[in-house]
């Protein structure tokens, strides 16, 4: 196996993103960047230049018919492959497109569902109206979030010491308990609370971590405009600008290198 470098683990997931632009727009599936792979989008014309992985979203009826085609269809090259939640092929609540011609070692986590590199495909549902109730709605989405990591991460990894202790003695056998697939579930059951297409704002729900004011409204996330990645253009919500600014405040004031996250992992071209 060839290890590969960060610019390396960049083309690669690259090239995933590059193929699954062609299938949502040969098959008309609305999806938009978000998270850290938005802001690099807007801020550096590409990947942030120590981001590891590509985000994007799905308004939940696209999503939905992306899983129905991936079913149906033979959609990918061979060394792709869809797995999802739904499909029972992947134990957190959304879809990973996985590049099976790669292999990774996390240094944080230990998941057996996740061993080639990726790019995430999150649902998008409805959140409620109201700032208060939203905020408290988020809070208890986190809540879940946490609790499916916790079930992966491995001993002795968080922010701070307190953290730590609180994870490994707590939350960690909580999770444990409870299994990460019934988490799963309560998270899709939870963000499936408030129906997309009877919501008047919409966000990711089922990976809460973007916050309330990632929120927008059905009109703003579904209008698309393409902005330039690297040396592709792939689509995203025209009102990008309030979604960044709603997650990251100043998102053009590049943060603190100890701020500076990546998913520390160690990938290999078989």
């Amino acid at each position: 196996m060839k290890k590969l470098s960060l610019s390396e683990i960049q083309k690669a997931e690259l090239e995933i993103m590059t193929v699954f632009d062609q299938v949502a727009r040969k098959h008309d599936l609305k999806y938009s960047l978000c998270a850290g792979t938005l802001l690099g989008a807007v801020r550096h014309k590409g990947f942030i230049p120590w981001d590891d992985d590509i985000d994007v979203t799905m308004p939940r009826p696209d999503y939905e018919k992306l899983l129905r085609l991936n079913r149906e269809t033979s959609l990918w090259p061979k060394h792709l492959e869809l797995c999802s939640f739904e499909d029972g092929t992947l134990d957190s609540p959304y879809i990973k497109l996985f590049d099976r011609n790669t292999k990774i070692v996390e240094e944080n986590y230990s998941q057996e569902d996740v061993q080639s590199l990726w790019i995430d495909i999150f649902p998008v549902d409805g959140v409620p109206d109201g700032r208060k109730e939203r905020v408290r709605h988020y809070r208890k989405a986190l809540n879940l979030c946490k609790l499916n990591v916790a079930s992966v991460v491995k001993n002795g990894y968080g922010s701070s010491t307190l953290i730590i202790i609180l994870k490994d003695l707590f939350l960690k056998p909580l999770a444990k308990i409870i299994g990460r697939k019934r988490i799963a579930e309560m998270q899709k059951k939870f963000a499936l609370k408030y129906p997309y297409e009877q919501s008047a704002l919409c966000g990711m729900v089922t990976w809460a971590y973007d916050g309330p004011d990632q929120a927008l409204t059905r009109e703003e996330y579904e209008d698309l405009v393409e902005l330039p990645f690297e040396d592709h253009l792939f689509y995203a919500t025209s009102a990008w600008d309030k979604n960044l600014s709603g997650i990251f405040g100043d998102y053009m004031q590049l943060p603190p290198e100890s701020e500076r996250i990546t998913h520390n992992l160690e990938a290999y071209r078989l």
